[in-house]
């Protein structure tokens, strides 16, 4: 897991030779060649790992799997189980959807409502803060137009837009399925949030 974090280191300080390259190679190694083990690689960057899948020799040789969260109706299973009313539970899995860590957070608070109203205000104010540094790289006009895109499901991932949609999914404020090229927004919450700062700058 994590293992993006990796992309920027080269061997020999500085060679031509990325380390995570050679890392995935050695994966291959152990697999396809030497049959000693299985890799599981997980990470929200779907750009990172689709680059390294095409720039190694992983190509035909992996498999993309999409570890999503819950969907509605066992996420609202698993409120109800824990004590919650219906009501409560089909109106967080509403705001929140079936996100693992944000029930947990929900379910540990002394009122659920509010709590889904924290994890809003949370979002949203990373969000801004996300929108103020791209302002200062002069991205944020072209943000905000890809961001619309996204709610009309017009994004060109292979043309203008990818770069932008890049820099927004390592920001985790957008998804991007490299399996279905699609791209959403990470969360319920970051729709949310993103629909109501657009509505704010018209």
């Amino acid at each position: 897991d994590e293992l993006q974090k990796l992309k920027d280191i080269y061997l020999n300080g500085g060679s031509q030779r990325p380390l995570i390259k050679e890392l995935f190679n050695f994966f291959v190694r152990l697999t396809k060649v030497l049959h000693l083990a299985h890799v599981i690689v997980m990470t929200s960057d779907t750009f990172f790992i689709e680059q390294v899948c095409t720039d190694s020799t992983l190509t035909n040789t992996s498999r993309y799997y999409l570890v999503d969260f819950f969907d509605d109706d066992t996420a609202r299973d698993i409120l109800i189980s824990e004590g919650l009313s219906e009501k409560d539970a089909s109106y967080i899995v509403n705001q929140i959807g079936g996100i693992p860590w944000m029930m947990e957070e929900v379910l540990e608070s002394q009122d659920p409502i509010s709590e889904v109203d924290r994890l809003y205000n949370d979002v949203i104010g990373s969000t801004v803060e996300i929108i103020g540094k791209l302002r200062k790289e002069g991205l944020k006009d072209k943000a905000l137009e890809v961001m619309k895109k996204v709610f009309d499901k017009r994004v060109d991932i292979f043309g203008d837009d990818m770069d932008i949609v890049m820099k927004l999914a390592e920001y985790e404020l957008l998804f991007y399925d490299p399996v279905r090229r699609e791209v959403m927004f990470h969360t319920r919450l970051h729709e949310r949030a993103a629909r109501e700062i657009l509505k704010e700058i018209r």
